[in-house]
């Protein structure tokens, strides 16, 4: 179980608290950083199989290597590059194997059209938004996940039970919230 206040550190205290061996920290790192790992297997469009091999492959990686970061604040941008280069080994390793399928010879090409450099921008994007997002005060951040990341469709009415609010005012609640977000995140250069 990850204390609560784990959620309101920044990376730099995290990673302080994971290279002193607390495993909560670890917890709440990985956490925070899985939606952005993941994101970018799916910008190369690989199977659930393939990005979970991604995703492990750069948890062992930063578990491995985190007390060589530089730089603690840019721990969103190395996962980013490491997913990546993960991605394409993984990508060439697929070319150069040969699949075998009911006895056929075929070469697996995974599939995907997108640039590395625009499944960096996108990646770097996402995480960007859910840092907003996460810095955005408790009631709008309840409100922006119910409605736009959560995998459950919620109505207003249950998200107005939710946030005990009345259900007329969730759609002026949430320009708000969203004018907020966005003001959180024009200094990224995200409009």
């Amino acid at each position: 179980m990850i204390p609560p206040e784990y959620k309101d550190f920044g990376d730099p205290e995290l990673i302080g608290r994971c290279l002193q061996g607390d495993g909560a920290a670890w917890e709440a790192l990985i956490l925070r950083y899985r939606r952005l790992i993941y994101s970018v297997p799916s910008g190369f469009r690989f199977a659930p199989d393939d990005s979970a091999d991604v995703f492990q492959s750069v948890c062992l990686t930063l578990i491995e290597h985190l007390h060589e970061l530089k730089d603690e604040t840019r721990l969103a941008s190395w996962l980013i590059t490491t997913a990546t280069r993960q991605c394409l080994r993984l990508r060439s390793r697929r070319y150069r194997e040969p699949h075998f399928e009911e006895g056929t010879e075929a070469e697996e090409r995974p599939a995907g059209d997108a640039s590395v450099e625009e499944v960096r921008l996108l990646a770097e994007r996402s995480h960007a938004i859910r840092e907003g997002v996460r810095r955005l005060p408790d009631r709008c951040r309840t409100l922006i996940e119910l409605l736009f990341f959560s995998t459950r469709d919620y109505s207003y009415e249950d998200i107005g039970k939710t946030l005990q609010m009345p259900v007329a005012s969730i759609g002026p609640t949430r320009a708000r919230c969203l004018a907020k977000l966005q003001a959180l995140l024009r200094p990224r250069g995200i409009r």
